[in-house]
């Protein structure tokens, strides 16, 4: 079952398996760290945006653009 960033759960360890994404937006994941294979740990959720850790560096991201993520 496919499933994306923006429905995991709090504290989860998630792994990428490909970006929904095109054009400058995919790489715009892929630059902040969104690549298949990479370890994603959701930090905390407020209003559907996350909090994520990845490759060492928390980054935020709206409900929208978790949705380009499937993990």
């Amino acid at each position: 079952m496919e499933m994306v960033l923006s429905d995991v759960k709090k504290n989860g360890v998630y792994h990428v398996k490909q970006l929904h994404a095109l054009g400058d937006l995919h790489r715009h994941l892929e630059d902040m760290g969104f690549v298949p294979g990479e370890a994603i740990t959701v930090v905390s959720r407020i209003g559907g945006n996350l909090i994520v850790n990845i490759k060492g560096s928390r980054v935020a991201l709206s409900a929208e653009l978790a949705k380009n993520i499937v993990v």
